[in-house]
């Protein structure tokens, strides 16, 4: 399938296919012409690495888990390389949601108090 099919399908830019190709995440062939084949291996990659990315992961830690993540039942084999990296994952997402938390907390008393109140 070409670029502009593969992407209308997928919903993912030709650019951003062209980066996916350019950082090794996808490999379509290219036909005589030069255009881009793309096969269903390259496709079901692609829709991997959209929710792995959705997820917050980012393109190079994707690489490392797209052969452990199942599209068919969107779950991942849990190998030790998938194990440490969503541990990981989620420990930054915890992480980034007590300084929002916090955030949240200070801005609410700002907006009520006008202060810092002392049982925050």
């Amino acid at each position: 399938m070409n670029l502009a099919k593969v992407a209308k399908l997928t919903q993912v830019s030709p650019r951003m296919l062209r980066y996916y190709e350019d950082v090794g995440l996808v490999h379509p062939k290219r036909n005589t012409n030069n255009y881009r084949d793309y096969s269903q291996k390259d496709i079901e990659d692609i829709y991997k690495i959209k929710i792995l990315n959705d997820a917050g992961m980012n393109l190079k830690d994707i690489q490392n888990l797209l052969p452990c993540f199942d599209l068919d039942y969107y779950r991942f084999s849990l190998c030790p390389i998938v194990q440490t990296k969503l541990e990981n994952e989620l420990k930054y997402v915890n992480e980034q949601l007590t300084k929002l938390q916090r955030s949240h907390e200070l801005l609410k008393s700002f907006l009520e108090h006008g202060t810092v109140e002392s049982t925050i």
